[in-house]
């Protein structure tokens, strides 16, 4: 993965693709049964941290400031349809 969300969903739609496959054994479906809800797990909590993350740019933007829990070394990017 490229840590971006688009290649979390592009994983996630893989993991569906192959739970859909009807030509795996019983064995390797529970295998890619038990792989897809640690996948689920995982993308649950990354893009929770991603919404997080979202609506502190969002709150920066609204009141021109960020708490110092939110790291604003590379800048504060613009959110689409808004101007900075």
């Amino acid at each position: 993965m490229k840590n971006k969300v688009s290649d979390v969903r592009d994983h996630l739609v893989a993991m569906l693709e192959s739970l859909g496959d009807d030509n795996t054994s019983l064995e390797k479906m529970a295998q890619t049964i038990e792989r897809a809800k640690a996948t689920s797990l995982v993308a649950t909590t990354y893009i929770a941290a991603v919404k997080v993350e979202l609506d502190a740019i969002e709150l920066h933007h609204e009141v021109g400031r960020t708490t110092v829990a939110v790291d604003t070394q590379q800048g504060t990017p613009a959110l689409p349809g808004r101007r900075q």
